[in-house]
């Protein structure tokens, strides 16, 4: 009896593997990647919402006032848009030169200090409000590690130059000076970006991109604030900011070439 129903278990294995569907291929191509060839030139464009932040802030005023500080700088949020032509090496590397213009990321921030004749045991403080615009040339170089189901993850480093313009810089009245307010002041500083992110191909031609990026571009200064009463806080001060930004990326690809044949 015992051999008789093992029988009859192994004979009930085999019809059911026999109406079960069959399993997957280890060699489907969206399985084990692709990383064939895929060399040509490429265009594309961008668009980015950018959150800078400021790094290392300092004012000249504190050279002529006792205990100055910078208590907060905050930037708001930019939109980026950008246009770059590039090269895909082969299935592993590719490189592009991309131009980018940030907008105006608004600028606040909040400086104390110790003046006995104006503000007596407290702190006085002074509230600042400007704006910040960068310019970016980049070059970039990606390395991509095949793709599956046709999504291709991708890292990134870029280098390049940040032309960076601060705004008029203002400031209320207040603390034995009038209304203070600054001329634009630009300058140009090197750059760099680290990313990753996700290509999805439409098309062979056509890839859309997602991405995180981290840029770093140098420090801006701003002209000299000036008032109508040049005392206190307006005797020639200038900020000095170190500016970096994250930004959330979507890109189109378009391949001059046709795209490669895919297998």
């Amino acid at each position: 009896m015992l051999l008789g129903g093992l029988l009859a278990l192994v004979v009930g294995a085999a019809s059911a593997a026999d109406i079960l569907p069959p399993a997957p291929s280890l060699d489907s191509a969206h399985l084990r990647g692709r990383f064939e060839l895929e060399a040509g030139a490429y265009v594309r464009a961008d668009a980015s919402l950018g959150w800078a932040r400021a790094r290392n802030a300092t004012s000249t005023f504190a050279n002529t006032v006792s205990d100055f500080r910078l208590d907060s700088t905050r930037f708001s949020h930019a939109p980026v848009t950008g246009l770059g032509f590039g090269y895909q090496l082969n299935g592993f590397l590719r490189a592009d030169l991309t131009v980018e213009q940030r907008g105006s990321a608004r600028y606040k921030a909040l400086g104390s200090y110790v003046d006995a004749p104006n503000c007596g045991v407290a702190r006085c403080s002074d509230a600042y409000a400007g704006g910040i615009r960068s310019t970016l040339v980049m070059a970039n170089a990606y390395g991509e590690v095949g793709s599956w189901f046709d999504v291709t993850p991708f890292v990134g480093l870029g280098l390049g130059f940040a032309r960076n313009a601060f705004e008029t810089v203002s400031m209320p009245a207040g603390n034995g000076h009038s209304l203070g307010q600054s001329a634009g002041a630009t300058q140009t500083r090197f750059a760099f970006a680290v990313m990753a992110g996700l290509a999805y191909e439409v098309t062979p031609q056509v890839k859309v991109e997602t991405s995180y990026r981290y840029l770093n571009m140098g420090a801006a200064q701003s002209g000299s604030i000036t008032c109508a009463s040049a005392a206190g806080a307006c005797v020639g001060q200038t900020q000095r900011i170190g500016l970096s930004a994250h930004d959330l990326r979507i890109g189109l690809r378009y391949a001059l070439s046709g795209g490669a044949a895919r297998d």
